[in-house]
């Protein structure tokens, strides 16, 4: 059997890195041998200086590119709340909070090692305030790209 386990994020300074994660996100540390931190949903941190030899021998430094084809994606219910957060801690922006297609707002910054992080509203809240606004199902769910049943059933649970 395969099991999913954690997404690796290479830190050149772990101490720094596990408070960026600990402070920002509240994620509570399931491991903690040091130069490898996982955190209880999937998270791990290890540090470069020891991941290096042993995932790319002989190479003395692997960069992140200025535009990675990955993010970390988090969810929550106070998107301004938490943008106020992140530009509080002076933390880097790809971009202030802003309105996706499908009309979920979102903010996306980067961590200490450039590692690109998405904040955005759960499409769960995005749904209750359509309908909140007056919108119909058959509305909500065409602005917001999601199935039909989807959006009966977020209505349904209250």
């Amino acid at each position: 059997m395969i099991t999913y386990q954690s997404v690796v994020l290479l830190s050149s300074d772990i101490a720094r890195s596990k408070q960026f994660y600990q402070d920002l996100f509240n994620l509570e540390i399931q491991l903690d041998i040091g130069a490898l931190v996982t955190f209880v949903g999937g998270i791990t941190l290890w540090e470069k200086n020891t991941a290096m030899p042993l995932l790319y021998p002989g190479v003395k430094e692997v960069s992140n590119p200025e535009k990675p084809a990955q993010e970390l994606y988090f969810e929550t219910d106070a998107i301004e709340e938490f943008a106020s957060i992140v530009k509080n801690k002076q933390i880097k922006l790809l971009h202030d909070v802003d309105l996706t297609p499908w009309n979920q707002r979102t903010i996306r910054f980067y961590d200490p090692d450039g590692n690109l992080i998405e904040m955005g509203e759960s499409m769960d809240h995005v749904v209750k305030q359509m309908s909140k606004s007056g919108l119909s199902p058959d509305e909500i769910a065409e602005k917001t790209w999601m199935p039909k049943e989807y959006v009966s059933m977020v209505l349904q649970s209250g």
